[in-house]
Formats: C-alpha cells, structure tokens, sequence
C-alpha cells in the first residue's frame, strides 16, 4: 500500500542522495536501499491508517531535508551509515569482554548492571 510506494519513492532518490553527499566511500547504495527497508520494517506492525500517514509524511520530510542539503554528510553518516555497520560488526563479533565493555565499546552511553 502506501508504505511500499514510499519506500520506491525512497528508493528511486537514493542514487541522487549518494552522489550529492559523496556518500559513495563510506555505504554503498544497497547498503543505503538495506537501511531505509530496515527503517520501514521497525513499524512494520502499524495498522492504524493515521499512524501510517503520520509516518509517512516524516518520512518524506526527511527525504526532502536530504534532497535539499539541510541534513549533510555528516548527518547521512552519523544517523544512518554508521549504527547500520556498528550492527554488523556488533553480530559478528564475539569478545571476551563483559557485558559493559563490550556496551562501552560500542555505544557512547554504556548500560551498568548490578550483580545482586
């Protein structure tokens, strides 16, 4: 329905987007195409039809603050590129490390659990 015309939508302004952010050595396209079908996947269970129109227009207003530059480069990294690869690499690797180190590695804000 909807969802699936704007995620084409999306998708067809994604090679635009790549060129204008010079995004080309940092994700690649399919990467980018992997990320925004994520995205629409994480509310994959809404059904309700104002929800849906709601997250749409967000959508389409975050396209078009990439369309227009107001959201640069380092936006396109930071927001999108680079939680895509800290997933990958944060599935494949295995530590030795404690729950909190490897927390503190990964992200800025590391989670402390007690031991009771």
């Amino acid at each position: 329905g909807k969802a699936s015309a704007f995620f084409h939508e999306v998708c067809r302004c994604l090679p635009f987007i790549h060129r204008l952010h010079r995004s080309e050595e940092v994700v690649t396209l399919s990467e980018l195409r992997k990320i925004v079908k994520a995205k629409i996947l994480e509310n994959k269970d809404v059904t309700d039809p104002r929800v849906i129109d709601m997250l749409i227009f967000k959508g389409r207003e975050e396209l078009e603050t990439y369309l227009m530059m107001h959201k640069n480069r380092h936006h396109l990294i930071t927001e999108y590129a680079e939680p895509y690869h800290l997933s990958l690499t944060h599935k494949k690797k295995k530590t030795g490390n404690s729950g909190f180190l490897d927390s503190f590695f990964t992200t800025s804000y590391p989670s402390i659990t007690r031991k009771q």
